[in-house]
């Protein structure tokens, strides 16, 4: 056995053994924790849920006020920019793109921020007690939940219709399911290197969260008796995104070697 070998089998064991203390740690200090004060702690959160359900309504309405403002913005500078990148040429023309690319960024993460904050928000009022005590508001509620995620919706085909507009090589219907294998053939190389590039570091990203956040949800059921669904569902992710990969890996190389 090679000397990087032997070194890779100790780092193994030296990153194990300082997780399991971790763990032991973490443990232990949470039992501590919750037999001395965890009365106390589950009061607080079913305190603080009752607070959030109290102003969901409200926040749903912030939410969807602000949602509205940040695409309108995002829509606004994106046919300025767009306006911008017709009129020049070369450096100044790959500035401006830049300049789309990021606000066009940050548009799409403020879009789907808006969607995943309703869909928390909407799911604390999810139990039989607080609807039947609450059935109009909870309604109220529903309504402005599906204005917010309709406007979500229809701003990402907007988004889309107006980048096709600044670059007409774009290709690919928005509401088709094959829209992003569409989008990605209407790529140059350069944008096709930037895109596999990203997608190889999402797939890192994602598979260095998912033991943690297994962990997280593991101790979360220990503690508060959360159930073991929300830890099923990302180990379920968690296989899905790592088959999805190999299986695509596989079938790449697979087309590679018939041609």
């Amino acid at each position: 056995m090679s000397r990087t070998n032997k070194n890779s089998y100790l780092k193994l064991l030296l990153i194990s053994g300082i997780s399991a203390l971790f763990g032991g740690i973490l443990g232990g200090g949470g039992y501590i924790l919750f037999s001395n004060s965890g009365d106390k702690i589950r009061v607080a959160l079913s305190n603080a849920m009752v607070q959030i359900q109290n102003y969901m309504l409200p926040a749903l309405i912030l939410l969807t006020i602000v949602s509205v403002i940040i695409g309108e913005y995002s829509c606004r500078k994106l046919k300025f920019i767009g306006e911008q990148i017709l009129k020049t040429e070369d450096e100044e023309c790959d500035n401006w793109e830049y300049k789309e690319e990021k606000i066009g960024a940050f548009g799409v993460n403020m879009n789907i921020l808006s969607q995943v904050l309703g869909i928390m928000l909407l799911v604390t009022g999810y139990s039989s007690s607080y609807i039947e005590e609450n059935v109009g508001r909870f309604l109220c509620a529903c309504v402005i939940f599906m204005i917010c995620e309709g406007y979500d919706s229809i701003w990402q085909i907007r988004y889309v219709k107006i980048t096709q507009h600044n670059h007409p090589e774009k290709q690919g219907d928005p509401t088709s399911k094959k829209f992003q294998q569409q989008w990605l053939d209407s790529c140059d190389e350069a944008e096709k290197e930037r895109i596999y590039k990203s997608s190889y570091k999402t797939y890192l990203i994602i598979n260095r969260s998912m033991p943690v956040l297994i962990f997280g949800t593991m101790i979360l059921h220990l503690f508060f008796d959360t159930g073991i669904l929300a830890t099923v569902v990302v180990a379920i992710m968690w296989i899905i995104v790592t088959f999805s990969y190999n299986h695509s890996c596989v079938t790449l190389r697979g087309n590679y070697i018939k041609k």
